[in-house]
């Protein structure tokens, strides 16, 4: 019989695509700690990705910033993509709750359209694994506070892509 000890969420936050991969250095990986299992001191990886889980849109160095930008087909100099409010940890400790608590394993892609005050105002699914990953995953987004777009320096509606892939580790 397997045990399962701890959920591994590894995840493609905006995927920035083949093309900076492919043009550039790997980037570093950034690692967000779950809990640790019972009988074990080492927190193991809750989520692995190419941005920082603690820092908001501001904090992230331009590089980073860049990072972000490229999922969006044109942004000019004033313009700066939606973003969680307080960085991505939020977000992806409660997916690492969840999955912790339901096993949902697969892909899962979905758009937030975030409006001028920062309000998630539709959540549009393009991927997911199962319903009850779409029931999960679209009332976390729904509820989760973001910095809104800049358009030519002003708030405007823009969509925040959020991008996750479900793994569960047995042990």
């Amino acid at each position: 019989m397997r045990i399962p000890s701890t959920a591994a969420v590894a995840l493609a936050l905006l995927a920035a695509g083949s093309v900076i991969a492919q043009s550039a250095p790997t980037p570093p990986a950034f690692k967000l700690k779950g809990e640790e299992p019972l009988g074990s001191h080492l927190k193991r990886n809750a989520a692995i990705g190419s941005l920082p889980f603690d820092k908001t849109y501001a904090q992230l160095t331009d590089e980073q910033k860049a990072m972000v930008r490229a999922s969006y087909e044109s942004m000019g100099p004033g313009d700066e993509p939606p973003y969680p409010k307080r960085g991505p940890k939020r977000l992806f400790q409660a997916v690492g709750e969840i999955q912790r608590k339901v096993h949902i394993e697969g892909d899962f892609d979905a758009g937030v359209m975030v409006g001028p005050d920062g309000k998630a105002q539709e959540v549009r699914i393009y991927k997911s694994a199962s319903p009850e990953m779409t029931q999960f995953l679209g009332n976390l987004l729904v509820v989760e506070d973001y910095k809104p777009a800049l358009c030519q320096g002003k708030p405007c509606v823009q969509e925040y892509p959020f991008r996750v892939r479900l793994n569960y580790e047995h042990r």
